[in-house]
């Protein structure tokens, strides 16, 4: 089962729908390229089912807790926002550069990293790796930040890398992006927000 087609049933489930979208609403989730159309699309999908008080109810409380981690971060400086690499593969190395990652990373006050590793400019303050084995993952991601080029960048030096259970987690715009939100703040800026996922949804990599 594809993403798109396990997100839109997670929501269509969510909302207590008895029958499958159209084809029309199907084909427009696949589009979905902002929260806000996440949003409208979440309604259509409330209206053309019956459930638009469910599906106001839930929008309503993504938009809530996203707000919330914004308006903790709303004050933080663009001098201080830390760039961040995110890789979905570390053998080899896998960049996660999508419109997605790029619109959750503003929301909690940081920048999406994009310079390739072999750039002088490769030099990310925080490396995200999600993996749906994460148990398995220890042994490569140590060999991959073993290597010359990783160990003098800003990440490794203040030892800001961590591994993301991806089973569930940084799907794209579907009913988790206030999870994913409330994960990416709680690593960033652990200082201003928690949000209990460190050791469940999250971990620190210790070199």
């Amino acid at each position: 089962m594809g993403l798109v087609h396990s997100s839109l049933t997670e929501i269509t489930n969510s909302l207590g729908l008895s029958e499958s979208p159209t084809d029309e609403l199907s084909s427009a989730f696949e589009l979905v390229d902002s929260k806000e159309e996440l949003f409208q699309l979440i309604q259509k999908l409330g209206i053309e089912g019956g459930r638009v008080e469910e599906a106001a109810e839930m929008v309503a409380d993504l938009e809530e807790r996203i707000n919330l981690v914004s308006h903790k971060l709303k004050f933080i400086q663009e001098r201080q926002k830390p760039s961040v690499a995110i890789l979905t593969s570390v053998n080899p190395p896998i960049f996660k550069t999508d419109r997605y990652s790029n619109e959750i990373l503003r929301i909690v006050g940081s920048t999406l990293h994009t310079f390739d590793t072999s750039s002088e400019e490769f030099n990310p303050d925080v490396v995200l790796i999600i993996s749906e084995q994460m148990d398995r993952l220890f042994g490569d991601v140590a060999e991959l930040l073993s290597q010359e080029k990783w160990q003098s960048i800003n990440a490794i030096q203040n030892n800001r890398v961590y591994l993301i259970d991806g089973r569930e987690q940084f799907h794209g715009y579907n009913s988790k992006i206030a999870d994913d939100v409330e994960v990416l703040s709680e690593i960033i800026y652990p200082q201003y927000l928690t949000f209990g996922g460190n050791g469940d949804k999250w971990v620190q990599f210790e070199m």
